[in-house]
């Protein structure tokens, strides 16, 4: 019993554990004090410039991904499933611009690929190293889209050739 009283005493003693706790309230109250109320004010200013412009404020899309993994890095962090602290203790999140992500759809029809589906993993991916089914498939749409334009250029300069 006094064992167990002894690993709770160096418990409580610890400095790290008590700086966690307090960074997690803090960022519990930042994120309903502050960012609540900023995210409801670039929820209406997106809904009224969609209103009148008929499209959407790219900026606040922008604004409003990266608020969106700056609130899912505080939730990691005050729910125990993440050790990294958010911002300002590390980088601002940045968001991925939605328009690369059209193009790459775009590319996508054009070559008659997808990204989860006919993506292949290569070897070193399959050994641990960090890359992602989506970026793979950029650089296999990317191979395609360059293949697909040397075959239509050689064909072009066949077809000049048999003319002269």
């Amino acid at each position: 019993m006094s064992i167990k009283l002894d690993d709770i005493a160096d418990n409580l003693s610890e400095a790290n554990s008590w700086i966690r706790i307090l960074l997690m309230v803090v960022f519990a109250a930042m994120l309903y004090i502050i960012l609540a109320p900023v995210i409801l004010v670039m929820m209406i200013s997106q809904g009224l410039f969609s209103l009148i412009t008929g499209d959407n404020n790219s900026n606040l899309r922008m604004l409003g991904g990266s608020l969106n993994k700056y609130v899912f890095q505080i939730l990691q962090f005050i729910s125990y499933n993440s050790e990294d602290r958010p911002f300002p203790f590390s980088g601002f999140p940045d968001a991925e611009d939605q328009n690369n992500e059209k193009s790459d759809s775009k590319a996508e029809e054009v070559l008659g690929v997808g990204l989860a589906s006919n993506a292949e993993v290569p070897a070193d991916a399959k050994k641990g190293k960090k890359k992602t089914v989506k970026t793979v498939a950029k650089k296999s749409v990317k191979k395609k889209a360059a293949t697909s334009k040397k075959t239509v250029e050689k064909s072009t300069s066949e077809k000049i050739g048999r003319r002269s």
